[in-house]
């Protein structure tokens, strides 16, 4: 079992790094202690949700066609370019920070995710399959404690709130254009 837990946490490092990027801009536009737990909670199910769907993959129950992955790419670029949209009107762009807006970006960001755990859940059992999503469930958490301490650096905090109307966009169109193509 603790090869799968060892394998199960070297995977989700590897697949997980470019969302504690959009963890620290979600949490340096948090306000206050419940949108935190909006952002964790949302990331949670991101998470379950791959996990989910690739343990369907590797039982051989949910193969979804690459192309179809692909189309995940649309929800950061609408988010994206939402929040240009309501920049350029000059009123607030309306808060990426929320359950389900962060779950969708963790899910339109999981491509990578999934073509790794698939394979690596490919002839486990059902035990070690368990202990895999209880590591993720545990290195979710770890990831929304290291992306909230990282977005609370007073520099980073400082310049993720100067640069937020114009890096939080950019960042969901970029992301989004990358899972496209």
């Amino acid at each position: 079992m603790w090869e799968a837990a060892l394998a199960a946490a070297a995977a989700f490092v590897a697949t997980n790094l470019d969302d504690l990027l959009v963890l620290m801009l979600l949490f340096g536009q948090a306000q206050g202690a419940r949108e935190g737990r909006k952002i964790c909670l949302g990331q949670l199910l991101g998470i379950g949700f791959l996990t989910a769907v690739s343990i369907l993959g590797a039982l051989g129950l949910g193969m979804v066609a690459d192309r179809h992955l692909r189309l995940l790419g649309l929800v950061p670029v609408f988010l994206g370019l939402r929040a240009l949209w309501h920049r350029e009107d000059g009123e607030e762009a309306p808060s990426a920070v929320g359950v389900l807006s962060t779950a969708m970006l963790t899910v339109a960001n999981g491509g990578d995710n999934l073509g790794v755990y698939i394979p690596l859940f490919a002839g486990f059992s059902l035990g070690r399959l368990a202990v895999c999503a209880g590591v993720f469930a545990v290195m979710t958490l770890l990831w929304c404690l290291l992306g909230s301490r990282l977005a609370a650096l007073p520099r980073v905090k400082a310049a993720i709130l100067r640069y937020k109307d114009m890096l939080v966009p950019a960042v969901l169109i970029l992301l989004g254009v990358t899972i496209l193509f």
